[in-house]
């Protein structure tokens, strides 16, 4: 019996050596395939993240730009510039027995009340020596003195500012420029290779503390402007404008008529390099909110003397009709 027992003990045997060398290859097999797959999961998502970031930096560019440009404020754009002679009509001739700006109901014709005539050259040259203005309105709001020296610089006036703190005092309107400024390059910066040195950065300034002052954004000395870099390793910047009557874009306000205090629409072209060292361009058309209109500088006179003469014609055949043999 016990022969037998260990007869049967003698039969049963674990794994060799051979089979646990090959059980351990697969695993290491598995085990490599994992990692590769969860690194280059982490690598993928790594540059989905920085291809995303440089997305969104200049979108977020584009963005803030749009924000303040739709929101561009100018009287012309729904009135006209002051005009001492309102009170003469479109055919030259002066404008009697109404009320315009400057005159009196009653007064001669075409004549201007001397206080009112004081008070506006006054106004006018007030804002005549103002560099953020250039004029008076016909209502007497100051018509802005939009400023763009240079390809890459362009300062206007909007309704884009928002109160940060409730009831605070402080205007929806502001100042903003748009220009190119000096940067230092972080360590990742110089230690990539495709990067150039001499980049700068697109910068938004902003004013809103006094919108009517008499001086235009000071960047280095008015500790009061508030700056925001945009977008960094900016190569180009460019501002072209559209010229409404020509029907074509310039780089010149000057050139265009009343482009300095009446922008339609705005061309940004601009080239960088991203975080990975690759060089990109973007061009981008904005427009404002305000339509496409020509303010007249007067209403068109209404002629009231035909309006009496077919007013008297009609009461004259009405009486006659009532006194004829038939009675109608």
């Amino acid at each position: 019996m016990s022969a037998y027992k260990l007869t049967s003990d003698s039969k049963q045997s674990g794994f060799t050596l051979l089979e646990i060398l090959i059980a351990i290859t697969l695993l290491a097999f598995i085990t490599i395939g994992v990692v590769n797959i969860t690194d280059n999961a982490a690598q993928t998502k790594e540059r989905t993240t920085e291809v995303n970031e440089n997305n969104l930096q200049i979108e977020t560019a584009m963005s803030r730009f749009e924000w303040d440009f739709s929101q561009i404020y100018s009287p012309l754009y729904f009135s006209s510039v002051m005009n001492m002679n309102q009170n003469i009509g479109v055919d030259g001739q002066p404008i009697s027995g109404t009320q315009t700006n400057g005159t009196q109901s009653g007064a001669a014709p075409g004549q201007v009340n001397p206080q009112l005539q004081q008070y506006y050259e006054q106004l006018i040259s007030r804002f005549e020596r103002n560099e953020h203005f250039i004029s008076v309105s016909k209502d007497g709001h100051p018509i802005p003195r939009f400023y763009a020296p240079e390809k890459s610089i362009f300062e206007f006036f909007t309704t884009s500012n928002r109160r940060k703190v409730e009831n605070t005092k402080q205007s929806h309107f502001a100042w903003v420029r748009y220009s190119l400024a000096d940067q230092e390059q972080t360590e990742e910066e110089e230690s990539n290779t495709n990067i150039p040195k001499s980049l700068k950065s697109f910068v938004r300034y902003f004013s809103a503390d006094d919108p009517y002052g008499d001086q235009r954004i000071n960047v280095q000395e008015n500790q009061l402007v508030k700056a925001a870099v945009l977008l960094r390793n900016v190569e180009y910047l460019e501002f072209q404008f559209w010229d409404y009557q020509r029907r074509k874009w310039e780089t010149n306000l000057r050139n265009i008529e009343s482009g300095e205090s009446l922008v339609r629409g705005v061309k940004l072209i601009i080239t960088w390099y991203d975080s990975q060292g690759a060089k990109r361009s973007s061009t981008r058309i904005f427009r404002t909110l305000w339509p496409m209109v020509t303010p007249q500088d007067q209403i068109q006179p209404v002629n009231t003397n035909a309006g009496i003469q077919a007013g008297a014609q009609g009461g004259s055949q009405g009486n006659t009709n009532l006194g004829s043999p038939n009675g109608n």
